[in-house]
C-alpha cells in the first residue's frame, strides 16, 4: 500500500535495525503513530518483546536477529520486503567503545553492510542509516556537513565506516540512501548510564553526582525530535539521497550547566561533585550542529524546548523509581 502526500510512510513496510534501541524504540512508536506497517529487528533470538516495545506487541512486527550475521539479515529482507530500512542498531557507547573494539567493528562496519547488502537493489524506497555527530571528533564547531571529520574514538570511527560503506554504494550504484548524523538525544527509556538520567537517577537515589569539571560542551535533543528527523529523511524523496545530514538543534551547553540545570528542575536534592572524575581519553571540547540542511532538505527544525523535555525526562524516572520491576533505576 502506497504511502499518502500528507502521510509518505503510512501503509509502507517500514523495517526498523534497533528496534528495541532508546532512539529505534521512539522511531518505531512514530511510525506506528504514522500509520506504517512496522517491523521491528531485535538482535534477541526470543520471543520476549523488549522492554521498550512492550506496549506496542500488538502494532508491530518482531523480527529476530542479529546484524552481524549476514544469512541472518538475508532472511529477514526476504520475509519482510521493506519498503524503508531504518538502520539503527549499533554499538553505541563511547566509552566503553575503548576496550570493546572488535564489537564495535563488529556490528558497526560489517553490520551495516551485511544490512545493506542483503537488500535487492530496487526493492525498496529509501535506506536511512544513524551515523553520529561524534564523526566529527574534535574540529572547529559548528559542525557542517561539508567539513573534513576527525572520528577519535572507535566507536566514532567505526560509525565513520559504516557512513562510508552507505555513500560508496550510493554512488557506484545509486542505491537510495540518506546518511544522518543525529546528536545527543535523551528522554524517556534512555538507559540509566547516559549523562542525563545518570544525573536524574543519582538525585533520585539522593547522591550526589560526581563527574568532570563540565567545562566540554554538547547539545541535547529531546528524543521525539531526533526520531522524526528520520521519518522525515525517509519521506524527503530523491532529493536527500546520496547526502548526509545533521539532525541537531545546533544549541552548546556545557556539561556543568546540564546538571545543574537538572539539579535545579529536581529542586536540587543533591549537589554535582564536579572536578571529581576525569575527563575521558581523546575529550571532544564543543559540539553542535549547524541544522540549516535538516531544515532545507527535510523541513525539520527541532520542537521541543529543553526545559520542558528535561521535566517530562525528571517525571518518566521518578514513575520508574516507584516501579518494583523497572530496570530503568539500577
Amino acid at each position: 500500500m502506497a504511502g499518502d502526500a500528507r502521510n509518505p510512510v503510512r501503509g509502507k513496510k517500514c523495517l526498523v535495525t534497533g528496534a528495541g534501541g532508546f532512539i529505534g524504540s521512539h522511531l518505531t512508536r512514530q511510525l506506528v503513530e504514522a500509520g506504517a506497517e512496522t517491523f521491528a529487528l531485535v538482535s534477541e533470538v526470543s520471543s520476549v518483546v523488549p522492554i521498550r516495545l512492550a506496549d506496542l506487541k500488538h502494532d508491530v512486527t518482531i523480527v529476530a536477529g542479529n546484524v552481524s550475521d549476514s544469512s541472518a539479515m538475508r532472511r529477514v529482507a526476504q520475509s519482510v520486503k521493506p519498503e524503508i530500512v531504518f538502520h539503527l542498531a549499533a554499538f553505541t557507547h563511547v566509552g566503553k567503545s575503548f576496550g570493546r573494539v572488535d564489537e564495535c567493528i563488529d556490528t558497526n562496519v560489517h553490520g551495516t553492510v551485511n544490512v545493506l547488502t542483503s537488500l535487492k537493489p530496487g526493492s525498496y524506497e529509501t535506506f536511512v542509516y544513524a551515523g553520529t555527530s561524534e564523526i566529527y571528533g574534535d574540529i572547529e564547531v559548528p559542525f557542517e556537513e561539508t567539513k573534513a571529520v576527525n572520528p577519535i574514538s572507535p566507536y566514532s570511527m567505526t560509525k565513520y565506516a559504516g557512513e562510508r560503506f552507505c555513500l560508496m554504494y550510493n554512488q557506484a550504484y545509486g542505491w537510495p540512501i540518506v546518511c544522518l548524523r543525529p546528536f545527543n538525544a535523551f528522554g524517556p527509556w534512555q538507559s540509566p548510564d547516559r549523562v542525563i538520567p545518570e544525573i536524574i537517577t543519582s538525585a533520585i537515589r539522593g547522591n550526589d553526582v560526581a563527574m568532570t569539571e563540565g567545562v566540554q560542551t554538547r547539545e541535547f535533543n529531546f528524543v521525539s525530535d531526533i526520531a522524526r528527523g528520520f521519518i522525515r529523511a525517509a519521506e524527503a524523496g530523491e532529493e536527500a539521497h546520496g547526502e548526509i545530514i545533521n539532525i541537531g538543534c545546533g544549541t552548546e551547553r556545557s556539561m556543568a550547566e546540564v546538571a545543574t540545570t537538572v539539579l535545579r528542575l529536581m529542586g536540587d536534592p543533591v549537589k554535582a561533585l564536579l572536578g571529581a572524575m576525569p575527563y575521558r581519553p581523546t575529550e571532544i571540547w564543543h559540539m553542535y550542529a549547524d541544522n540549516r540542511k535538516a531544515a532545507e532538505l527535510l523541513g525539520w527544525r527541532p520542537e521541543v524546548d529543553f526545559e520542558e523535555a528535561l521535566e517530562t525526562t525528571i517525571d518518566w524516572y521518578r514513575a520508574q523509581a516507584t516501579d518494583p520491576i523497572s530496570v530503568f533505576i539500577p
